[in-house]
């Protein structure tokens, strides 16, 4: 009886599982779920492992050394080591202990560790970007995208040739009264140059034949002067300068604004037939580009 009580208080069945925990719990998992990363790492006080959950591409080691001294305080010193011995310093990117078997040292105990396959393939990385297309290539089926682009194409198609035809008799009238404008402007614009130059004819016959410079100089400076004034007058009314381009842009959208009014044109409906023309016909290149495709659901 005093030895069954000898033998249960010096093997304590506690305390004998206690040390089987500790020591399954003494490896450490890495297990990547949903594009993180879930370490397992035992904690040596509290001898029980506690996973930690870091993103790969967004962490130093720095980071995972202070998870960890944080979540248990009995952990004094913490690194990490590569491969071939060297210490990984703490500004170090996390992603580099998946790239090849590392020792992570808490205090005097040391776990060597082997990084997923996910990060340890052997392939080359022409046969990786193959899988990936593959994998994207299945997605695609998977969710059936290319069946639904080519219903999204089809109906861009459909819309757009019917905007074109709603659209096809205004386009027909308005480049009719534009081809007029563009024949009036021109009217205008050579009845301006034949209007200078009778001037200069007129001006040149009173400076040199019929009378001379010093009657004539207060004329032309009155002429010189009208024209610098009509100038500035243009500038005040329409906020621009008075250049040729300007000028003529401005009498050819007057001249076309008021053909169009005569021929009660609805313009407010044109512009919207369009600008919706011109949107569908980039949603539809966008959907037909391999590069950029969006697909829209408006």
């Amino acid at each position: 009886m005093l030895f069954q009580r000898i033998l249960l208080t010096k093997y304590n069945p506690s305390r004998y599982f206690q040390f089987i925990r500790l020591v399954a719990t003494s490896s450490i998992q890495i297990e990547f779920k949903d594009g993180l990363a879930n370490i397992a790492v035992p904690l040596p006080s509290r001898g029980e492992s506690c996973v930690f959950q870091l993103k790969p591409f967004n962490t130093t080691v720095g980071d995972f050394i202070d998870i960890l001294q944080k979540e248990d305080r009995g952990i004094d010193r913490a690194a990490i080591y590569l491969s071939d011995g060297s210490r990984l310093s703490r500004n170090s990117p996390f992603e580099l202990i998946f790239e090849d078997p590392f020792t992570l040292r808490i205090n005097e105990t040391s776990y060597n560790v082997e990084p997923p396959t996910l990060f340890t393939s052997n392939k080359s990385a022409r046969d990786m970007l193959s899988d990936i297309s593959n994998s994207v290539t299945k997605l695609y089926h998977d969710l059936r995208l290319n069946q639904y682009v080519m219903y999204r194409e089809l109906e861009l198609e459909k819309q757009l040739e019917y905007l074109r035809e709603t659209a096809q008799p205004l386009n027909e009238l308005h480049h009719q009264l534009a081809n007029k404008a563009i024949r009036r402007l021109k009217w205008i614009q050579w009845s301006i140059f034949a209007a200078m130059s009778f001037q200069t004819g007129i001006l040149f016959r009173l400076i040199w034949i019929d009378y001379s410079w010093d009657i004539m100089e207060p004329f032309t400076y009155f002429i010189s002067y009208s024209a610098v004034f009509m100038g500035y007058c243009y500038y005040i009314l329409r906020r621009n300068d008075m250049k040729y381009m300007n000028m003529s842009d401005y009498f050819y959208l007057k001249i076309l604004h008021r053909l169009l009014r005569k021929k009660n044109f609805d313009l407010p409906r044109y512009n919207a037939l369009k600008n919706e023309i011109m949107m569908v016909e980039h949603d539809l290149q966008r959907l037909k580009d391999p590069l950029d495709r969006i697909i829209g659901t408006s």
